[in-house]
């Protein structure tokens, strides 16, 4: 029993660093603009559900973005970009 908890304990700590890490991995300004690019995507983009999926991605980005969660928001920003065909730009 007391393995148990402690295995967890510890999974719970590394899962911890590995979070802290993979925030610093991304920044506000990468927030902002991927925020812009997939803002341009979204509105040049056919009505479908490619779109669909890409505003709810989009959504998403923002929402982690906006409680700094900088390189999740980025992850969904990236996924949005992919649904509609578009590439990730750097600057």
């Amino acid at each position: 029993m007391f393995f148990g908890k402690r295995a967890v304990i510890v999974a719970a700590a590394i899962s911890g660093l590995m979070f802290a890490s993979a925030a610093n991995a991304a920044s506000v300004s990468d927030c902002v603009q991927m925020a812009k690019q997939v803002a341009t995507a979204v509105d040049a983009a056919q009505p479908g559900k490619a779109k669909s999926d890409a505003v709810t991605e989009q959504r998403a980005g923002q929402s982690y973005c906006g409680f700094s969660m900088y390189a999740q928001g980025v992850a969904h920003y990236t996924k949005a970009l992919q649904l509609l065909g578009q590439p990730q730009s750097k600057g």
